[in-house]
């Protein structure tokens, strides 16, 4: 990807999460340094988080060489919220606020996730003058490819998005913001930390930023947000999306895996079962890059 930033600066990410899921998020900053071609800026948005697990981010970082930037997440910051679904906790309203902690760019990352590339590339994505950068939801897109358009299974993102065309409707668990650009607009700005509205969608704020960012999102290549077990259809599926740009398709390779779903690699789970499901090469990776990073 060609770059409208300078690169000089370090690569800065966002987690976001409460005492449940912390070594999650310690995964997520670990498999990031891994790959990391500069230095590496972590805002950490903690919710309820005990003394002793802030202590083991910031030793995580520091041991590193990463710099952190902890930032304690309120309940105001919720007021008004409801959680519709079990599985999407409301911590995930906190990156709604980032436009107004940040200066400049940063990634925001889900905690189920696992880093396997170079996060500059990210970084330094070419917005083209837009304010965000995100991935396609590869769900929608797979009900989209030729020979098997499913029009009903996108119905919810139609209605939400107020058309037939959903191409556009993406992921929300990897984010490039340009938290500036997004600032300058006083009423975009204002509306993301609308937790009330946020929540009131059926994917939460997922929903809300793809109704504020819709025509205002570049789009990054499918590989920033593989989801597991899913990589040969990704594969069939994106060769039969002819109108998708070719730089959304490349590299063919996972650059970040994303463990959709409630089954996650930290949970148990049959081994046998993950196999079936052409999971069990994600589900090692991450237990594999657990053990190196937590110990």
């Amino acid at each position: 990807m060609s770059g409208d930033a300078t690169g000089q600066g370090p690569i800065r990410i966002a987690v976001a999460t409460d005492a449940n899921m912390v070594d999650a998020a310690l995964v997520v900053i670990g498999s990031a340094l891994e790959h990391a071609s500069r230095a590496l800026e972590v805002h950490f948005l903690g919710y309820q988080l005990t003394a002793a697990q802030r202590d083991r981010v910031a030793a995580q970082c520091e041991a590193s060489g990463a710099r952190l930037v902890y930032h304690e997440i309120t309940p105001d910051l919720f007021d008004g919220a409801e959680q519709r679904d079990s599985n999407i906790s409301l911590v995930t309203l906190a990156r709604m606020h980032l436009p107004r902690w940040v200066e400049g760019r940063i990634i925001y990352l889900d905690c189920d996730m696992l880093v396997l590339g170079d996060l500059a590339d990210v970084q330094d994505a070419d917005l083209a003058g837009q304010p965000l950068g995100a991935v396609r939801d590869f769900y929608v897109l797979d009900q989209m490819r030729a020979g098997k358009e499913r029009p009903e299974k996108l119905a919810h993102h139609a209605a939400l998005l107020g058309r037939a065309d959903v191409a556009g409707y993406f992921n929300a668990g990897l984010l490039l913001l340009d938290c500036d650009a997004i600032r300058a607009d006083a009423d975009l700005c204002a509306r993301m930390g609308d937790a009330s509205e946020a929540s009131r969608y059926k994917f939460m704020d997922q929903d809300f930023l793809n109704l504020l960012f819709d025509g205002r999102t570049a789009f990054l290549p499918q590989a920033w947000n593989s989801i597991w077990g899913r990589d040969a259809a990704r594969a069939k599926t994106l060769a039969g999306l002819p109108w998708l740009p070719e730089a959304e398709k490349t590299p063919a390779a996972s650059q970040l895996i994303h463990y959709t779903g409630p089954k996650k690699p930290w949970k148990k789970q049959p081994l046998a079962k993950a196999l079936l499901r052409g999971r069990l090469q994600a589900l090692l990776a991450w237990r594999r890059a657990a053990a190196r990073i937590l110990g």
